[in-house]
């Protein structure tokens, strides 16, 4: 579905401005209509074409998959109990880790200062 946006998006420019450039250029509106429907075809079909062989060619991953499955093995996240014993001993609610890939704000513990030369 992505080559597919993606060749509409370029023939749609490509209309647009070979249409303009006829318009600008005082040819008829069916020369310039023609024109703009070569244009959307042909540069259509050659977008498409270069995304499929990117694709193909394993040079680019058109097929973006944002959720994936975590990998087989790895242990669900703690109770809620084990964290509770820290809130006990200091007052403040425990720090949670962060899954890998998660973002961290930063905090004066897991700052890493360099020392200048």
């Amino acid at each position: 579905m992505f080559k597919l946006c993606i060749a509409l998006a370029f023939g749609l420019v490509a209309a647009f401005a070979i249409g303009l450039a006829g318009l600008l250029a005082d040819v008829s509106l069916a020369a310039a209509f023609l024109r703009s429907l070569v244009g959307f075809l042909l540069a259509g079909l050659l977008s498409y074409l270069v995304a499929f062989v990117l694709e193909a060619k394993e040079w680019a991953d058109f097929n973006k998959t944002f959720m994936s499955a975590p990998p087989q093995g790895e242990e669900e996240s703690p109770s809620e109990e084990e964290g509770t014993d820290q809130e006990e001993e200091t007052g403040a609610p425990a720090e949670e880790e962060p899954e890998e890939g998660g973002f961290t704000p930063f905090s004066p513990e897991n700052l890493n200062r360099v020392e200048p030369p």
